[in-house]
């Protein structure tokens, strides 16, 4: 009997999930019966509450936590589960606190897949960089007859990045490894990225008008590299790009 497959995202701030993935959670979660698991570190409780505020700041975590929960749903998720952690101050955390909370999640939700944040981060957000080394490390260290087969970084490719507002870091599309593909969910996307309300400074410099339904500049597929695999023989082929986290699952597990 084919096992039912699953994906753990990893990241650091709500919001995260619909900037590095939106386009790959809506395929997956439109086309196959993939469980979509999130873990988000943070509340994002030190970032802006929108301009005019919506909130005050000691609310802003709430509202942060809403806001995701309802941009998942947007994107078809089955679990939000958000970590208490201090936004900005994700690095403070010791290493081997972080990675053993990571080996309980992924003992818990028993992932094929792990996506997390690239090294550099997309922005270089500390916090980026925090959960992106602890997954890595949690990945690297899990005992024998763990769940998972795959971690991945998601990443943007050299030449995608917003035109206007802050620096992004990249990679080359030589490095890049798969390219989940999904037209049909840019509207989706942007449905996701209006509802996180409070960050639309944030949404409006990296997706221009996609809080009003635009999707003009919000692309069509997102961009990971494969930097960890236990699939005996398998390896991914930087030039034949792979168009699915599953590639080269057998069959019949």
């Amino acid at each position: 009997m084919k096992k039912e497959r699953s994906i753990l995202f990893l990241f650091a701030h709500p919001d995260d999930e619909t900037f590095t993935s939106g386009i790959a959670i809506s395929k997956y979660a439109a086309e196959t019966q993939t469980q979509l698991y999130l873990i988000s570190a943070t509340k994002g409780q030190a970032g802006k509450a929108g301009d005019p505020p919506l909130c005050k700041p000691s609310e802003l975590a709430e509202y942060r936590e809403q806001e995701l929960l309802r941009a998942a749903h947007v994107l078809g998720l089955s679990q939000v589960e958000t970590w208490d952690y201090q936004d900005k101050h994700l690095s403070d955390v010791p290493m081997s606190e972080l990675v053993a909370k990571i080996h309980e999640a992924i003992e818990r939700y028993r992932p094929d897949v792990v996506v997390t944040f690239a090294p550099h981060g997309i922005s270089g957000h500390p916090d980026h960089l925090a959960i992106s080394a602890a997954t890595t490390q949690a990945v690297e260290t899990l005992p024998t007859g763990s769940s998972v087969r795959k971690l991945y970084y998601a990443t943007r490719a050299s030449g995608t990045a917003p035109a206007g507002g802050k620096p992004v870091f990249t990679d080359p599309y030589e490095a890049i490894t798969t390219v989940i593909q999904g037209p049909a969910y840019a509207k989706q996307v942007a449905a996701a990225l209006a509802e996180h309300k409070t960050q639309h400074l944030s949404v409006e410099r990296v997706f221009p008008g996609a809080i009003s339904g635009d999707t003009t500049h919000v692309p069509p597929q997102n961009y990971y590299i494969l930097a960890w695999c236990d699939l005996p023989g398998y390896a991914a082929d930087a030039q034949d790009k792979e168009g699915d986290f599953f590639a080269g699952f057998p069959l019949d597990q």
